[in-house]
């Protein structure tokens, strides 16, 4: 119920990058997706992907092995319909909205005349259906900004494409909802429920204002990125851009009848189940018992993996992370083995490395095609391998759970955990992977990566919140706020760190996300100590958790039924930290 009204609210709602899955959509649309591509179908059955070890079933089905784990033992839903459609072969056009016509107009049809169950839920699919193909395409135009961040041309055709989904969904949902006061409208209840029809009988179209103020947020994410794509961004220019975005999306929240942008974007944009206020424990718990550990160990291992970065003789090309993340998806499951071989054969990522990228990693899914796609911009060193993995952690989530562009949202929280377990899981395999050398300094980044995404998902919600709640905001008072709370939350300051803020773009394209990071890095951690205790349960620990649809459960339900500590309880934070700092310092010590 909770997770379907966030749904519902985040219908009216500005478009933004995924980073997770939700509920499957393979039973709804069965058949009838499977007859429109079959003939697009591309590469080999799943099925037959590695089966050629030892570990299969006598079946042949794709069975789960890993250290510990039993072969047979199987986590997710396999019986998904997918495109199997290669990334280089999805075509991109301006949409015509004229094309949609005739969906609509099949659904007035039923409005005013009626018709057969069977007809009247074909239709309703291809309207919701040609939604997904409008939508994929703003996905792929967004995508290709930051490809090619700065490129003015693809930034208008991004824009452009936002604009087109949102003329129509409008005009899809005027069309439902004449059909939904219809007197034929029991033809909608064997799709829709009652809660559902509901909100389409009184569904309205977004007013003007937050149409402009959704358009002109697009334009100045975009100017953001365009400035930061340059040798040396003009960060006073970022700052009054900043300043820009923070006052139209208090705007937006008034709109919505909410006073706080904080608790609109909790609620909206992320469905979170606890609020911004809630948040203060993770903030308490973040300066009081991680940012010592990182104080403490942060710096030696810092220093170990500079090395690291700096070494040549580390193959970190494109080709060499993809094979070591099929390597380790191999060793640890053979579900996880086989989202990586659908990844690779069908070519839905790009990793390369390019000065023109802007500096993100993100997944996004491709609701046309059920495929997920990972984006992310190469450094060239050891950090691409595990910015891989964390992306395929939300990959796989959404390989196994496709999501629903209308009526779901996921939990963040537990999306986050999921593509943070994944780096955790996989750190098991470094040695093997990496030689015992590199792998010991990968796998205490990890940890250490941990212990900051903590602290800093703390900081950045502070970060938030206080510049959120300044009645009169300038770029300076930004840099104030800033300030102050870096060194709260233990940092040494430098010259130029009351900016460091402007490098981290969630603070322009996803307000109020980072705490996610917060709070799923607590649970990747305790995730981590039993797979210290026992490599096999806490693997099926992880791999329970990872197959937890998002947007069916919130991440404190998850963490529970995993039997994972309760992270708003302050008391929790000592025995994951100390933990912690036993790993952190055998790992450096292991370095001595």
């Amino acid at each position: 119920m909770k997770r379907l009204l966030s749904a519902l609210l985040a219908l009216c709602l500005t478009l933004t990058l995924a980073g997770c899955s939700d509920k499957t959509l393979s039973e709804a649309l069965g058949d009838v997706l499977e007859d429109r591509l079959q003939e697009q179908s591309s590469g080999r059955d799943r099925d037959d992907a590695g089966d050629d070890r030892e570990d299969r079933d006598e079946d042949g089905e794709s069975g789960t092995y890993g250290p510990g784990v039993p072969a047979e033992k199987e986590y997710f839903d396999h019986e998904v319909w997918r495109g199997d459609v290669d990334y280089d072969d999805m075509d991109y056009w301006q949409y015509d909205l004229r094309d949609l016509e005739k969906y609509t107009d099949a659904i007035y049809d039923f409005a005013e005349n009626g018709g057969t169950q069977e007809d009247y839920d074909q239709a309703d699919f291809e309207l919701l259906d040609e939604l997904n193909k409008i939508y994929t395409l703003y996905t792929m135009a967004d995508t290709a900004t930051y490809a090619h961040a700065g490129d003015e041309d693809l930034n208008r055709e991004a824009a452009l494409a936002a604009d087109v989904y949102y003329e129509a969904k409008d005009r899809a949902f005027e069309a439902l909802k004449a059909m939904a006061q219809s007197e034929h409208s029991e033809l909608m209840e064997n799709s829709y429920g009652g809660m559902l029809m509901e909100y389409i009988r009184g569904y309205a179209p977004s007013e003007d204002e937050e149409d402009d103020l959704s358009a002109r947020e697009n334009e100045l994410i975009a100017k953001y990125y365009s400035l930061m794509s340059e040798d040396e961004p003009d960060l006073d220019e970022v700052g009054r851009v900043y300043v820009e975005l923070v006052k139209l999306r208090q705007r937006q929240a008034e709109l919505s009848g909410d006073d706080s942008y904080a608790s609109y974007a909790y609620a909206v944009f992320y469905g979170k189940d606890y609020t911004p206020e809630d948040a203060r424990t993770v903030w308490e718990g973040a300066k009081r018992y991680f940012a010592p550990l990182v104080m403490e160990y942060g710096s030696e291992i810092i220093d170990e993996t500079d090395a690291l970065a700096a070494d040549r003789d580390f193959d970190c090309s494109e080709e060499s992370v993809l094979d070591a993340l099929g390597r380790g998806a191999e060793i640890l499951s053979g579900e996880l083995f086989e989202a990586k071989e659908y990844l690779a054969d069908h070519g839905l990522y790009d990793i390369s490395r390019s000065p023109d990228k802007a500096g993100e990693g993100f997944t996004v899914f491709l609701y046309y095609y059920n495929e997920p796609y990972i984006f992310n911009s190469a450094s060239g060193t050891f950090y691409d391998y595990l910015d891989l993995m964390h992306e395929f952690g939300h990959f796989v989530s959404w390989y196994y759970c496709p999501s629903s562009l209308l009526f779901g949202i996921a939990d963040n929280d537990l999306s986050e955990l999921q593509a943070q377990g994944m780096t955790v899981a996989m750190s098991c395999t470094f040695g093997e992977l990496f030689g015992q050398e590199r792998g010991d300094t990968m796998a205490d980044w990890t940890l250490l990566d941990l212990a900051l995404s903590v602290v800093d998902g703390a900081m950045y919600d502070e970060f938030q919140q206080k510049v959120f709640e300044e009645p009169d905001l300038t770029p300076e008072r930004v840099d104030e706020i800033y300030a102050g709370l870096f060194e709260e939350y233990g940092y040494t300051p430098y010259e130029g760190y009351e900016r460091e803020w402007m490098y981290v773009g969630h603070n322009f394209a996803n307000p109020f996300y980072y705490i996610s990071y917060a709070v799923s890095a607590l649970g990747a951690l305790e995730i981590n100590e039993l797979m210290s205790e026992d490599l096999g349960e806490g693997l099926d620990k992880y791999l329970t958790v990872l197959a937890m649809d998002p947007e069916i459960w919130f991440y404190s339900e998850a963490i529970e039924e995993a039997g994972l500590s309760d992270i708003f309880d302050i008391e929790a934070y000592g025995p994951i930290a100390e933990a912690l700092g036993e790993a952190l310092g055998d790992g450096v010590g292991a370095q001595k």
